[in-house]
Parts: structure tokens; C-alpha cells; sequence
């Protein structure tokens, strides 16, 4: 069976303790779905902050993922069970046999991680993988007393407010858990990057200056909990206070100098991630630069259509300046949600039997954020919770909507929320309706945004200068994030050729692809050194989409059916690309 992996799984060291857990938890007779559906419910507890943060699930759960020692430990027991029992039990049907592949590839490849010692040297900024940002941007998606449009009850107001109040009691117990998984590291000599240390140090203390959970608890509008709320929200900043400091002053200077993890641990995150068991790291790199070459080139000739003879500096200068290109955070919302709304209608005709719960898709605007770029939110299970494209302003007050339309289809229709909204309907064990593979995912999304050029929807220069933009910089995301993470050297007819690749070559050079700004390319470098090989997932990916989806084009001749083909590749649900590969060869 090939491997398949979660989407977004929270990484080889989020795992948490397991109530009751008993590793010998098989028994006999059972089916592969009853396994797998154990598993979720066993995951769920082990692991609740991540599963509620990206799978929707439990998402008002008190609870608190446990990063100790003890909780990878507990993790490590539940995936090797699981593998003993799928070991001995043959899948009943098409159903199960994907099911069976996918848990097996997800334990598999969790197992491997914290056997390699990854849980004792996690160290990320990012909201989906990092424990501190991960188990604080939590509370803003647990229910504080809303229903939508509809009043609510100050008894449902409380009863969601008091499972807020539990999970922030529960913030230094986990932090503390962190800190010893960290610790132990330093002393199996598993340490992590001293300048992801310093970055998360900083992350952890700019919080706790700022009070954030004084301010997210001075939220509920009073009451019985008014007091003991304030008494934890406290304490937890102050824990996210002295983990900061902690981490600058003790840890840091005991922390690898390297920022790089090296091809072998590399490989290990190109596994869990993309479902790629054996990437040639020289093919995929050399591959990446080529194709960054090719898209900088048609760069520049719709930059010239545009304005003759100028280069995409020149032209994006012009357009972030031009107030007609640019809308306030209100009204890019509204903008936005418009667009989002008309992919849905339109592509709905035409592309996608898009059915009723997908119909809607919500677009909401955030302050907070630890990366620049955008992100999709699953629907809840019951689709009573919408999916949700979150877009961080990072503090400004003004967005440009000429680089933005090919970020919507990302993130909305016909890219996350077709793709895995529309997995909670398909027919296909649970664990895989509400999880899935980065590659997967992020292939098909970029893959969404090249459909909708090759519709047309990128219907003026400005528009497709944009969806370039966001291809160069997912090309460029490939190559550098394996150049930082193993050493490899700088491309000729680059800056800096043949040294190589640092956080200060990185920069420029994403932001000359991306034209996020040179802000947003430092968050993007820092997202590479605290997510290895996560940003390969999309160029890569849509590689995969692309070249299967070629295949069956010429299989097929003036037979081939586009809507048919996204159907049916849809509905297998998530796979790692090496098992797409396999699968999409047989439609």
C-alpha cells in the first residue's frame, strides 16, 4: 500500500496524552473502517488542538494538545498499534482499501518522526505546526457565545465561555510540557535552530507584552466567569512571558547555528507532507529553477503589456501605487467575498456540480497572522460552520486586488473549498473526509488557479500579471526552501550563484517573484526554516495534477471530459502524490 498523509498534520511533536489509552486496543473481527474511524476518535484525543484548529472537529473542546515527552510517547504506542492491526486486516472494498493506505502511510509517517527525535527539537512560528502559536490562534475559532445573527442565552453564552475558561487554565501546563520535550531535546543532542529559537522566543514574548489573552478574555461581556476569566487569561500571558524569555536566554545559546536540517531530516518532512517516499532532491531542485525561469520570462511580457519595455519592478511599483488597484481592509472584504461568490455561481455552470453546502464560502479578515499569505478554514463537519478563507492584513490598512484574484481561486472555489470542503461529502471513511495531503491539497489548489487562467478569468494584463506572480513565487518556494534546509547551492544567473542559500539571499529573491513586499518574503523564509518542505508541496503538486491530468488527455484523445476528470480525481479523496500519481493513471 502506498502512503498517504494528513493534511497539515501537526508535525512529529503536537502529539497529546491519551486519556486511557491502551496500545493493545485491536480486537478481533474488526474492519478496516471501524479502524480507522478508532483512530480519528483516538486522534482527536490525543492531538485536539490541531484537530480542531485544521479539521474542524472539537473545535470548543476545553482540551489542550500535550507536547511532552509523555504525549509523543503516547503517540508513538497508538501509531504502531495501529499498524500491527491494519497489517492484519484486508479491506473489504474500494472504500477501505484507500482508507487502510491512507492511515497506514499517516501512522507510518508520524511514527518516523518522533523515532527520529523530531517531537524534542520542534520549533516553528506557524499557526499549524508550532505549539505555541498553534494552541493560542486555537481560541479564536472556539464559540464565545455566538450564533451567527441569532442571541443566544447568557446560560450558551457561559457554557462557551467556560470551556474558554478551562483551556486557558490549561496554557502553562501545556507550555511546561513543551519546554520539557525542548529540554530532553538538549540532552539526546537534538537541538533546534537557534535562529527559529530566537523567532519563536520573540513571537511568544510580543504576545505576552501585548496582553493578547487579557484582550481575547476581556471579550465576554461579563459575568459569573468575569474574574476567574481575567486570573487565567493573566497567567497564561505570563507563561507565554517567561517561555519567551526561557527560550532567548537559556535555550537559544545551547541551539544548533546551523538553520538548516539536512537532506536526511529533510526527506523525513517530504514524506509526511507530500507523500513523496524518495524525492530526487537534485531532479526536484533543478527542476524548480528551470521553471521559475520560464515564468520570470512571461513575467516580463505581460509587464510589457502593460506598459512597454518595463519590468515587473517597475509595473508593480506602479500598481501597489495606483489608488484604483487597492481597496481598505471593508471594502476588499466585500470585494472579495463578491469574487469568491461568482467563482461559485459561474464554475458551478460550467466546471463543478458544486452542491448546496459548498454553495457558500465565507472570506474574513484578520489582524493576527504568522505568515503573510492567506489560508482556507474546512467547514465543520455538519457544515454548520462555513468554510472560511482568512486573509491577514498584517497591519495594513489598504490591500491590492490586482495581485489578489488568483489567490481566491486558491484558497476558495475551484481550489480548497471544492477540494476539501467537498471531501466531507464524498463516500469515504471518515479519517479521510476530514483529514488529508499537503500535496494533495496545495497541487490542486495551484493546479485551480491555472484552470482559471486557461478559462480565462485572469482577463486583463494587471489580473494575469498576478496569477504569474503567484506561480513564480511557488516555483521559487521549491528551490529555495530545499537550498536552505541542505545546502545546496545558488543557480547560476542568480544573485550570489554558487554560495550557499541564507535567509539574505532568500528575501530579495522572493520577493522579486512573489511581489509580496519585501515584509511578507521575510515571513515567508522564516515560514521554510520552521516548516521544511511544507512550501514544496505546491509547485510540486501541481506538477503532478498537471502531468496526470496530460496523460489522460492523450489516453482519451477528443473523448477526454475536463468535468468528468475533476470529478472523478476528486472523489478519491486525499492522497499522497506518489499514490495520486498511481490513481489518477487509472481514469
Amino acid at each position: 500500500m502506498k502512503r498517504r498523509h494528513f493534511l497539515y498534520a501537526a508535525g512529529f511533536g503536537t502529539m497529546a496524552g491519551l486519556t486511557g489509552f491502551n496500545p493493545a486496543f485491536a480486537r478481533a473481527g474488526r474492519t478496516v473502517t471501524q479502524i480507522c474511524d478508532d483512530f480519528l476518535d483516538a486522534y482527536v484525543r490525543i492531538n485536539p488542538t490541531l484537530v480542531g484548529k485544521v479539521f474542524g472537529l472539537e473545535r470548543n473542546s476545553s482540551a489542550i494538545s500535550d507536547w511532552s515527552p509523555a504525549g509523543a510517547e503516547k503517540a508513538a504506542a497508538l501509531m504502531r498499534a495501529t499498524l500491527a492491526e491494519l497489517a492484519d486486516t484486508p479491506p473489504l472494498n474500494r472504500k477501505e482499501e484507500l482508507g487502510a493506505a491512507f492511515l497506514e502511510d499517516t501512522a507510518r509517517a508520524i511514527l518516523a518522526g518522533i523515532e527520529a527525535g523530531e517531537p524534542y527539537r520542534k520549533m516553528s512560528t506557524h499557526i499549524f505546526i508550532g505549539p505555541p502559536a498553534l494552541l493560542l490562534t486555537s481560541f479564536e475559532q472556539m464559540s464565545q457565545g455566538q450564533s451567527g445573527d441569532v442571541p443566544v442565552s447568557a446560560d450558551a453564552r457561559d457554557r462557551d465561555w467556560a470551556n474558554i475558561l478551562h483551556r486557558l487554565e490549561a496554557v502553562p501546563t501545556a507550555m511546561a510540557g513543551y519546554r520539557q520535550s525542548l529540554e530532553l531535546g538538549l540532552v539526546r543532542n537534538l537541538p533546534a535552530p537557534r535562529s527559529m529559537t530566537l523567532a519563536v522566543a520573540k513571537q511568544c514574548s510580543g504576545w505576552a507584552s501585548q496582553g493578547w489573552f487579557a484582550k481575547f478574555a476581556a471579550r465576554y461581556p461579563g459575568g459569573a466567569l468575569a474574574g476567574p476569566l481575567a486570573a487565567a487569561a493573566a497567567k497564561a500571558d505570563r507563561t507565554y512571558g517567561e517561555l519567551g524569555q526561557w527560550l532567548a536566554q537559556s535555550y537559544a545559546p545551547k541551539a544548533s547555528p546551523e538553520d538548516g536540517i539536512g537532506s536526511e531530516r529533510y526527506l523525513l518532512y517530504t514524506d509526511l507532507w507530500l507523500g513523496l517516499r524518495t524525492l530526487d532532491l537534485d531532479e526536484a531542485y533543478g527542476w524548480a529553477v528551470e521553471e521559475f525561469h520560464r515564468l520570470e520570462a512571461e513575467k516580463t511580457k505581460e509587464s510589457g503589456r502593460i506598459r512597454a519595455g518595463a519590468s515587473f519592478e517597475d509595473i508593480r511599483t506602479q500598481l501597489d501605487g495606483d489608488p484604483k488597484q487597492s481597496l481598505a481592509v471593508a471594502p476588499f472584504r466585500d470585494w472579495a467575498q463578491a469574487e469568491v461568490d461568482r467563482a461559485i455561481a459561474k464554475l458551478g455552470e460550467s466546471e463543478f456540480d458544486i452542491p448546496p453546502q459548498l454553495r457558500t464560502c465565507k472570506v474574513q479578515m484578520t489582524e493576527a497572522g504568522s505568515g503573510a499569505m492567506p489560508f482556507y478554514v474546512a467547514p465543520s463537519e455538519d457544515f454548520s460552520t462555513p468554510g472560511t478563507v482568512v486573509w491577514p492584513t498584517l497591519g495594513k490598512t489598504e490591500l491590492p486586488t490586482w495581485s489578489a484574484n488568483s489567490t481566491i481561486y486558491h484558497e476558495s472555489v475551484p481550489g480548497h473549498h471544492i477540494q476539501i470542503g467537498g471531501s466531507r461529502l464524498l463516500d469515504l471513511v471518515r479519517l479521510q473526509r476530514v483529514a488529508g495531503a499537503a500535496g494533495h491539497a496545495e497541487g490542486w489548489a495551484l493546479y485551480a488557479e491555472r484552470l482559471m487562467d486557461e478559462l480565462g478569468w485572469f482577463d486583463t494584463p494587471q489580473k494575469r500579471l498576478g496569477f504569474l506572480s503567484m506561480q513564480s513565487f511557488r516555483a521559487a518556494r521549491v528551490f529555495v526552501d530545499i537550498g536552505l534546509h541542505t545546502g545546496r547551492k545558488i543557480p547560476s544567473g542568480m544573485e550570489g550563484a554558487g554560495q550557499p542559500w541564507t535567509a539574505a539571499t532568500a528575501i530579495p529573491l522572493i520577493d522579486r517573484a512573489s511581489g509580496l513586499g519585501r515584509d511578507a518574503a521575510a515571513m515567508e523564509v522564516e515560514r521554510y526554516y520552521g516548516w521544511p518542505a511544507q512550501a514544496c508541496a505546491y509547485k510540486l503538486g501541481e506538477r503532478v495534477w498537471l502531468n496526470c491530468r496530460a496523460d489522460a488527455m492523450a489516453k482519451a484523445g477528443a473523448a477526454f471530459n475536463r468535468r468528468k476528470w475533476h470529478a472523478d480525481a476528486l472523489a478519491m479523496g486525499p492522497l499522497g502524490l506518489d499514490t495520486l500519481k498511481q490513481q489518477l493513471a487509472k481514469l
